[in-house]
């Protein structure tokens, strides 16, 4: 028999509360705020618990045992993705607030008039910015986590479930665009609205596909290359986006497979293919894009660096958020929290500095094992947070990887780290990230750290400077300069990744 009845279920510390269906999965609940499931809701994770405060939520023996496994009281705790609502609840999420890194650089090109929205389409967060065009004034921004989240925090974990069937790719493409469209419909005031002349859209290669209603399956499997990786334009009726018909969207094309146009929009943002000495950009996130080049040549590539940067597969690895140790004193180990308060667990900036730390104090060797075996693989940070030997083994992969990448470009092009007038990084990473702590654990190499620039979101920035039609060449001319290096063709990869894996390891001959 149907049950028609509704529950009231309140967020805190939020305060918010909603109705629902009975039945409704607690999982949808959360994930429109943000919450991870980087399991893609499967219950192995844990990332997506949360304390009951008040009502009951049925719990089946296996929820039970995943509850236990991860050292949750079963009288408190649930995982929001194996729970429904069958009450009134009252549950808390954990996690606090969300570091959403955004770009207010304001710019102006040529005499344009109206109004145009920049998007930048991460596979974490999605950040809309109204731009005036002819100021060049930034009128409003909204940052939110992506709610494709839901099915996977990692684009791995989206990739698999967007191949499962074409109801599945749908359900992430209409998904990803009605939030966009939330967004702008928040931002455009409709006094205004007529006079948006355009919106442009970028993104690594999985969020194209996905926006665009693509197969993701050439993504899926080697060699991992899509025959749609260009520009695709959109109508704004199509989108269901309240925006003028005569509004252009367009999402910008991607450099090859896993170079997305976000890479494309961070090459704008610093002029790469403008300067005649070379220059770096990296960014640090799960593909682990890196560009080396200068005018007329650049070369890119991406490497499986995994999510380690964002905190997942970190034993208590979290984002930039409320709560997170965002760095470790490198004398004493004192740590700093975002936000203050009692430590919830690590952030990427926090991995890399705890890592530096208890590699200084010889308690991690060059292998990356811990090397007194009585503390059980364990490294404590606070009385609640610690670094396990599991961690250090994640971060050995992400930064072999970034940094074989880094390498091998170099070499392809015949240049060394003095060659190199600025290296930029970008990502949110950057935020917190001590530039000296990451050269000294061999995530990023430079003949000086004061060739290393913090980009923060060079994706964003430059794809506001693609909201004018002055800039559009530029595409033409970055794509025809660059090519694209295949690491797993190189025949050095496996020895420079290996050595790589080493804390401040030799070169290899």
């Amino acid at each position: 028999m149907q049950n028609n009845q509704e529950h009231t279920v309140r967020l805190e510390p939020a305060g918010i509360e909603r109705r629902v269906p009975h039945g409704t999965s607690l999982g949808q609940i959360v994930g429109e705020q943000g919450v991870d499931f980087a399991c893609g809701g499967r219950g192995v994770c844990g990332k997506c618990r949360v304390e009951l405060l008040k009502g009951e939520v049925e719990l089946t023996e296996w929820h039970r045992t995943l509850l236990e496994r991860q050292g949750l009281s079963p009288a408190s705790w649930r995982l929001a993705c194996l729970s429904l609502v069958t009450d009134d609840l009252t549950i808390r999420i954990p996690q606090g607030e969300q570091q959403i890194l955004t770009d207010e650089t304001e710019i102006r090109l040529g005499e344009e008039t109206g109004y145009a929205l920049a998007v930048d389409l991460g596979s974490t967060t999605v950040v809309v910015q109204l731009v005036d065009l002819s100021t060049g004034k930034i009128l409003g921004s909204s940052a939110e986590l992506n709610r494709q989240s839901r099915h996977g925090a990692d684009i791995i974990s989206r990739i698999s479930y967007a191949i499962q069937g074409e109801a599945e790719r749908k359900q992430l493409s209409e998904l990803i665009r009605e939030q966009i469209g939330e967004q702008i419909a928040s931002l455009v005031q409709p006094e205004i609205r007529a006079e948006v002349r355009r919106v442009v859209l970028v993104g690594n290669s999985v969020m194209h596909h996905l926006f665009c209603d693509l197969d993701v399956t050439p993504l899926s499997a080697y060699p991992f290359q899509s025959p749609n990786n260009a520009a695709r334009r959109f109508s704004t009726d199509e989108l269901h986006w309240a925006l003028p018909a005569s509004c252009e969207v367009v999402f910008l094309p991607n450099i090859s497979h896993f170079v997305g146009s976000d890479i494309l929009a961070g090459m704008e943002s610093i002029q790469i293919h403008k300067q005649e000495k070379w220059q770096a950009l990296i960014d640090l996130g799960t593909n682990g894009e890196i560009v080396v080049g200068r005018r007329g040549e650049i070369l890119c590539t991406s490497t499986a660096a995994g999510p380690a940067f964002e905190g997942i597969n970190i034993t208590q690895g979290m984002r930039a958020v409320t709560g997170a140790i965002c760095s470790v004193n490198e004398s004493d180990g004192h740590v700093e929290v975002i936000g203050g308060g009692e430590a919830s667990g690590l952030c990427g900036s926090g991995l890399i500095d705890a890592i530096h730390y208890f590699c200084q104090q010889e308690a991690i060797d060059m292998s990356g094992s811990i090397a007194d075996e009585s503390r059980h693989g364990e490294l404590p940070l606070t009385p609640k947070v610690s670094l396990w030997e599991k961690d250090v083994r994640e971060f050995q992969l992400a930064k072999a990887a970034i940094a074989t990448g880094f390498q091998l470009l170099l070499k392809e092009l015949g240049i060394t780290t003095d060659d190199l007038e600025h290296i930029y990084v970008s990502g949110g990473l950057g935020t917190y990230l001590d530039v000296k702590h990451a050269l000294a654990v061999g995530l990023l190499q430079a003949s000086s750290p004061e060739q290393i620039r913090k980009a923060g979101n060079s994706a964003l920035a430059g794809c506001k400077l693609f909201l004018y039609r002055e800039t559009r060449p530029d595409i033409a001319e970055i794509l025809s300069a660059t090519r694209h290096f295949a690491l797993e063709a190189s025949p050095d990869f496996q020895d420079y990744y290996c050595n790589n894996l080493f804390f401040m390891p030799p070169m290899p001959e």
